[in-house]
């Protein structure tokens, strides 16, 4: 077992913050504590980089609300594990969002998986993680 630590998982759903989460139950003290941060990229400023798109203000709503939802199924899932858990959900460009906000949490390490939603499939690591690799200060981890 890994000792107890404060624990920012960077998490967006896919199946690869998933193992994240996994990894960090399966192998970190329970009497760590585990951030999980959500940062949305596109929602917010999608119309402005694209202003012939419209997304009507409902459909965005109703797609925070169903992350939101997810976001406490997934603290719920780590506290009943025995963690103290709580998320974050966030607007602006993930890897510096999640980096500035495992700095505020005073994170002692921030675990990501090694892909995620975005639609480079085929690469190795996703944009975010490999943006981590170069920006955080805090030590990171990467889950495949």
């Amino acid at each position: 077992m890994i000792k107890s630590q404060k624990i920012a998982i960077g998490f967006d759903e896919s199946k690869y913050s998933k193992k994240a989460v996994e990894y960090v139950i399966n192998n970190f003290e329970k009497s760590s504590t585990v951030y999980l941060i959500y940062v949305e990229e596109m929602l917010g400023s999608l119309y402005l980089s694209n202003p012939s798109l419209f997304i009507d203000d409902s459909i965005i709503k109703k797609i925070r609300e169903k992350t939101k939802k997810e976001l406490i199924k997934e603290v719920e899932a780590i506290r009943k594990k025995g963690f103290k858990a709580e998320y974050e959900y966030i607007e602006g460009y993930p890897p510096d969002k999640l980096v500035n906000e495992a700095k505020r949490k005073n994170a002692d390490i921030i675990v990501v998986g090694s892909r995620g939603m975005g639609k480079w499939k085929g690469s190795v690591l996703g944009s975010v993680s490999q943006k981590l690799t170069v920006i955080a200060r805090t030590p990171l981890l990467i889950i495949k």
